[in-house]
């Protein structure tokens, strides 16, 4: 009788993650990553980054042939035309969706299968601190909030496990111990 090694997990290839690891261990160098974005201002506040060129895996400027592109505009409320997410938006989908990545390569590592996962999160946003209107008021969410639901045949430690994953997103963490960030004018 033959018998079939299932190699993917949580629709991770699970080959992959151990070959991404060993040679992670083997040079440390190749976990180095820089990523990168263009914006550029279009009208009002409608704008559109392109995403193409990175640094990583000890390879200069590894390019996609053809780069992605993210629009953000406002709400007609706040003087937009509504077209695309705003900002603040933006950095919401962003933490999710790096979350659940983290979550879900993570869960497949340790070899915990999850039939379903759904992130919601919500930010508190007031703009009288952005506008200088109240100086009492933080310009930054005030907090986000975020909701895991995870669905599958699943103890309640790997449940618990799980959040911890979701919490190892290096987007989470940059948000909770924020890195510097350096402004320039280029001449």
């Amino acid at each position: 009788m033959m018998t079939t090694v299932n190699t993917t997990l949580n629709g991770f290839d699970l080959e992959a993650i151990e070959n991404t690891v060993g040679a992670l261990k083997s040079n440390p160098k190749i976990a180095e990553f820089k990523f990168k974005a263009t914006n550029k201002w279009e009208s009002g506040p409608r704008n559109t980054s392109q995403i193409q060129g990175f640094y990583g895996a000890c390879q200069d400027d590894t390019t996609r042939v053809t780069p992605f592109e993210c629009s953000t505009d406002m709400p007609i409320v706040l003087d937009g035309t509504d077209v695309a997410p705003s900002p603040p938006e933006f950095l919401l989908h962003t933490l999710a969706s790096c979350m659940t990545t983290s979550m879900m390569l993570l869960a497949s590592a340790n070899g915990i299968k999850v039939a379903d996962v759904t992130i919601r999160v919500e930010g508190d946003l007031n703009l009288n601190g952005f506008l200088g209107l109240d100086a009492c008021i933080l310009k930054e969410y005030e907090q986000i909030k975020v909701s895991i639901d995870v669905e599958g045949d699943l103890s309640e430690t790997e449940k618990q496990e799980l959040l911890t994953f979701a919490k190892k997103s290096p987007i989470y963490n940059t948000i909770l111990n924020p890195g510097a960030i350096n402004v320039s004018l280029h001449a």
